[in-house]
């Protein structure tokens, strides 16, 4: 077998369970805290705590690995880590503080750590240019809709302890496949001569660029995490919210198998500005929604978005920084838009959803998309170099 193809099929591997496990623990965690007996504004503490240790921890990776191209170890002791916490959090009930202290590492640490893999990939393009991402990560999103939809049903027959078992094995997967995949070539310094990138970690383009990609995540963001209010609000329940999840994840596979294969260098841009488009139809389609099955179009939609920026953001970094900082951008501006984007859509979602209308939603949904498409113009703007 040739080397690529059997780089592919670990990667899929890794991405699959990641996701899987990703699925499992977080977009169950709400429910999990809540059943132990904490109120939903200690909840959102909790999720607003983990976002900033998040902030912290990412560049600090970042940099590790830019520095080291050490990816299998990285990756080895991240995971084990997580799975261990994992493990033992559910046997801490005594232990208030220092279940709390696991969550929140754990939630940091595993909501971003997918990056690590994506940027594993992009840099084993370099020695093996037919190693996939797009197929590999759209086989994650699956991974990610199925884990979601399955395990509501096992945490109703089981309880939650199902919840912490089958996330521990499915990291335990994901490190075993991690194993089977070599690090990346070392990345060697850009002399002088080469003009396509840039010499530094952070210019004002790339800070417009950050910018606009964090406006528009704030605005899929607000959606996906207020979803399962939303279809409660026209009516559904709890396996609407499911389906839709397992809709939502079906439709990022194509996406990502399309996106990266024809979103390169320059493309990126055009790419951009479709990706805003379908943004805006999206979170009005869902700001105004009569209905579940409207909704359900609009949602898909935006995780349509999220498939999208997601290609996209991995091409921008590669063509536009310096190999020497990739990681560290790459996993920095991860870290910002998550934990910035985070904190303001949960707010900025909460006031509307308590205090607003659907047609204030969809005011607050057409600024956001508007500006960051206003910021876009900066961020791909051809440098001296490059003109």
């Amino acid at each position: 077998m040739e080397e690529y193809k059997r780089l592919n099929r670990w990667l899929r591997v890794i991405q699959f369970t990641y996701l899987a496990a990703l699925a499992s623990f977080l977009n169950y965690l709400t429910l999990y805290l809540n059943d132990i007996g904490f109120s939903e504004m200690k909840i959102g503490v909790i999720h607003a705590v983990g976002a900033v240790v998040m902030l912290l921890f990412q560049p600090m990776l970042g940099r590790i690995l830019d520095r080291t191209q050490n990816f299998r170890q990285v990756v080895r002791v991240v995971l084990l880590a997580c799975a261990a916490g994992v493990a033992i959090t559910p046997f801490l009930g005594s232990l208030v503080w220092l279940q709390l202290v696991l969550i929140i590492l754990l939630y940091a640490v595993i909501k971003q750590f997918g990056n690590v893999f994506d940027l594993w990939t992009y840099q084993l393009k370099t020695q093996y240019p037919n190693v996939e991402y797009g197929s590999t990560r759209g086989i994650g999103s699956i991974g990610e809709g199925l884990a979601t939809f399955a395990l509501g049903y096992l945490i109703a027959w089981f309880g939650f302890g199902v919840m912490f078992g089958v996330t521990v094995v499915l990291l335990a997967a994901a490190l075993f496949a991690g194993m089977q995949i070599p690090n990346p070539p070392k990345a060697e310094k850009v002399e002088a001569s080469d003009k396509n990138k840039v010499k530094v970690a952070w210019t004002g383009k790339l800070l417009c660029y950050v910018a606009s990609y964090l406006i528009l995540k704030i605005s899929v963001t607000l959606i996906s995490t207020f979803s399962s209010l939303m279809v409660k609000r026209l009516g559904g329940g709890s396996e609407w919210f499911g389906f839709t999840i397992l809709l939502c994840g079906i439709a990022e596979l194509p996406v990502f198998m399309m996106l990266g294969r024809w979103c390169q260098g320059e493309k990126a841009k055009r790419w951009y500005q479709l990706c805003l488009l379908v943004a805006l139809i999206g979170s009005l389609l869902v700001a105004l929604a009569p209905n579940i099955p409207i909704f359900i179009v609009g949602r898909v939609l935006l995780t349509v978005v999220y498939a999208m920026y997601t290609v996209i953001n991995l091409e921008y970094v590669k063509t536009n920084v310096d190999p020497e900082y990739q990681g560290q951008v790459i996993l920095s501006i991860s870290a910002i838009s998550s934990s910035v984007g985070y904190m303001t859509s949960s707010l900025l979602g909460g006031y509307i959803m308590e205090m607003g209308t659907q047609q204030m939603m969809a005011i607050v949904m057409l600024a956001l998309c508007g500006t960051s498409f206003l910021l876009h113009f900066g961020g791909f703007r051809k440098t001296k170099a490059q003109a």
